[in-house]
């Protein structure tokens, strides 16, 4: 499998890309947004928001950290 390469720095591997969620919030303190970003030098990849009304999906997962 390839793994992805930062079009900023040019670093290669899942383990250079970070997210961060939101400071804003939903009433129930769930984030707005959450950003993907290369740890290595802060290139955004990605926006990925609460609830999406478009037919475009995206292409990162983000985990659900509830239990």
């Amino acid at each position: 499998m390839a793994e992805p390469k930062c079009p900023a720095c040019q670093i290669e591997g899942i383990d250079y890309f970070a997210s961060k969620p939101a400071s804003e919030t939903a009433k129930n303190g769930t984030p707005w947004f959450y950003v993907v970003y290369c740890n290595q030098c802060g290139h955004v990849h990605q926006i990925i928001s609460k609830h999406s009304f478009s037919a475009n999906q995206s292409p990162f997962v983000m985990p659900d950290i509830r239990r």
